[in-house]
C-alpha cells in the first residue's frame, strides 16, 4: 500500500514485519564490533557494513540516514554532525580544482564562507546570481561549471527558487543540483521530485525540531551518496548515536509540527502585513507575485519562518526583539518555541541589490514560529508593538 507521509514519519521498521522487536531504534553506543572470522571482517570493512567500525556506519545513523531518504522519497541518505559538515562533505565529494559553481546569491552565508574561502583556494570558482531569474542562471554556466547550488527558501530573505525550471538548465548539461531544502523541510518540499540531485538539510532545525540535536543530512540518488560517502568516512564527518537517536524521534512528529507552524507563521504574516510600523513582510506565500506561485506550485505551505521589516530599521527592531515575552532571542530556528533574531547583526550580507540595502537589511527580524497558541503569539506582538 501507498503509505502518507505521517505514516512513514512514525514508522520505526517500515518492512511489515511484527515481531517482537524494540518499537524505537535502539541506541548502540558501540563504535566497534565484532566479526566471527578474519574472512568476516574483511568483507564488513569492504561492504562498509554499519556493523564494522563508527566512521565507516553505524547501525543508529544508518536507520536515521534510511528515515530521511524515505522521506524524500530517495534511493539513499547521510547523516552528519551538522548541515554545514553536510553540505562541506557534499561540496569536497563533487568538486575538484579547476571545477565552477553557480550558487543563489543569497545562499546561506556559511555556504558563501565555505565557497569564497576553502575551496576557492583548491581552485573552485563559484559565481553568484540570483538564481530566482532563469536568464542569469544560463548566462552564468560554463563548460567547467558542475555543481548549481540554491536554498529554496532562502535565509533569511525566504527567495523561492524554481527548481524544476532550474534543474532543467543542470540536467541536459550533467550539472549537479544541490538544494539546500532546511526552510522547507520534506514535509512541504522534495527536491528530488522537482529534478535536484541532492536534498540538503540542516537537521539541527525542523527535522530534529527541539533545539536539542545537531546534526545535517542529505538524500539522493544511491550512487552520488555513495560517493559523499567516502568522503564522509576520510572526513569524519559523523553523527554520533545519539544525536541520530533524536533526530528519529524528532522526525516522528515532523509533519503536525510543521503543519501547526505553517498556520501560526500565515496568520502573523498577515497581522504584520497590516502594521504601520512594519515596512516589508516576507514570508513564500504571502501576496501574489510570480515568486509566491513558484511557491505554492513546488510546497505544501509557506514554512515557519516569518521575516519583515520595520520602518525605523534596526534600533527598532532591537527593540521589538527585547520587549517579547514569549518570542525569545535565539539563533537557530524549526524548534516548538518561537526565537527571533536580526540576522544582519550577525553574519549574513546583504544579498538584495540595491543603494542603501546594507543598512536597509539591518532593519530585518527573522522570526521562526514554535508551537504556542497563536492567541499568545499575537498578544506578544501586540504588547511589544504597542498597538
Amino acid at each position: 500500500m501507498t503509505k502518507g507521509f505521517n505514516t512513514i514519519a512514525v514508522e520505526t521498521h517500515g518492512d511489515g514485519v511484527h515481531r517482537n522487536r524494540s518499537h524505537t531504534v535502539p541506541i548502540d553506543r558501540s563504535v566497534t564490533f565484532e566479526a566471527a572470522s578474519v574472512d568476516e571482517h574483511r568483507r564488513l570493512y569492504q561492504t562498509r557494513s554499519a556493523k564494522f567500525y563508527q566512521r565507516f556506519g553505524h547501525p543508529t545513523t544508518a536507520a536515521a540516514a534510511r528515515k530521511v531518504a524515505q522521506l524524500e522519497g530517495a534511493e539513499a541518505g547521510l547523516v552528519f554532525g551538522s548541515g554545514m559538515a553536510a553540505i562541506a562533505t557534499s561540496f569536497l565529494a563533487v568538486l575538484r580544482g579547476g571545477d565552477h559553481v553557480v550558487a543563489h546569491q543569497g545562499t546561506f552565508d556559511q555556504t558563501r564562507k565555505l565557497l569564497e574561502g576553502p575551496l576557492a583556494s583548491l581552485g573552485v570558482t563559484t559565481t553568484f546570481v540570483d538564481a530566482r531569474d532563469l536568464r542569469a542562471v544560463e548566462g552564468a554556466l560554463r563548460p567547467e561549471t558542475r555543481l548549481l547550488h540554491v536554498d529554496s527558501p532562502s535565509n533569511p530573505l525566504l527567495h523561492v527558487i524554481d527548481l524544476r525550471a532550474v534543474a532543467d538548465l543542470a540536467r541536459p548539461r550533467g550539472i549537479e543540483l544541490f538544494v539546500d531544502s532546511t526552510f522547507a523541510s520534506p514535509f512541504l518540499q522534495q527536491p528530488l521530485a522537482l529534478g535536484a540531485t541532492l536534498a540538503v538539510h540542516s537537521a539541527t532545525k525542523f527535522l530534529g525540531g527541539h533545539s536539542d540535536v545537531m546534526c545535517g543530512a542529505v538524500a539522493g540518488a544511491a550512487g552520488l551518496v555513495d560517493r559523499i560517502r567516502t568522503t564522509q568516512i576520510l572526513c569524519g564527518t559523523l553523527l554520533d548515536p545519539q544525536g541520530a537517536w533524536l533526530l528519529l524521534r524528532g522526525i516522528k512528529t515532523l509533519g503536525v509540527r510543521v503543519e501547526r507552524q505553517c498556520a501560526s507563521a500565515l496568520a502573523i504574516a498577515r497581522f504584520l502585513a497590516g502594521v504601520d510600523a512594519v515596512a516589508e513582510v516576507r514570508y513564500p506565500w504571502l501576496g501574489d507575485t510570480p515568486e509566491q506561485a513558484v511557491a505554492r506550485r513546488q510546497m505544501r505551505g509557506g514554512g515557519g519562518v516569518v521575516t519583515f521589516r520595520l520602518a525605523e530599521r534596526r534600533d527598532a527592531a532591537a527593540r521589538l526583539l527585547e520587549r517579547f515575552q514569549v518570542i525569545r532571542i535565539a539563533t537557530s530556528l524549526g524548534g516548538v518555541e518561537s526565537v527571533g533574531e536580526l540576522p544582519y547583526d550577525l553574519d549574513f550580507q546583504a544579498d538584495d541589490a540595491g543603494a542603501g540595502a546594507a543598512d536597509r537589511h539591518r532593519g530585518f527580524v527573522r522570526l521562526s514560529l514554535g508551537l504556542e497558541d497563536l492567541e499568545d503569539l499575537l498578544a506578544d506582538f501586540h504588547q511589544a508593538l504597542g498597538c
